[in-house]
């Protein structure tokens, strides 16, 4: 829960997306960071465990990546500051 409410703060959002109209399409992942848009490849049905276990694993992978860009940065801020 505090990743998701850290990337939820931090304009990082997993969304599904349908690949197709219809009723419980199957569906694909979409990472938002920040407004910059990467779509999976692997199609997911809705409503499995599968799919809630991959969305939790983006969120995770998500928030690794920016949090530590994110303490690299305040380490060289820090370094050029002294």
């Amino acid at each position: 829960m505090k990743i998701f409410k850290w990337c939820i703060d931090n304009d990082i959002r997993v969304y599904r997306e349908p690949t197709r109209i219809g009723k419980k399409p199957s569906v694909i992942l979409v990472l938002d960071y920040k407004g910059q848009i990467k779509k999976g490849t692997e199609v997911f049905s809705q409503g499995t465990k599968e799919l809630e276990h991959k969305i939790a694993e983006v969120y995770e992978w998500a928030y690794d990546r920016a949090h530590d860009a994110i303490q690299r940065e305040m380490r060289i801020k820090r370094d050029n500051s002294s």
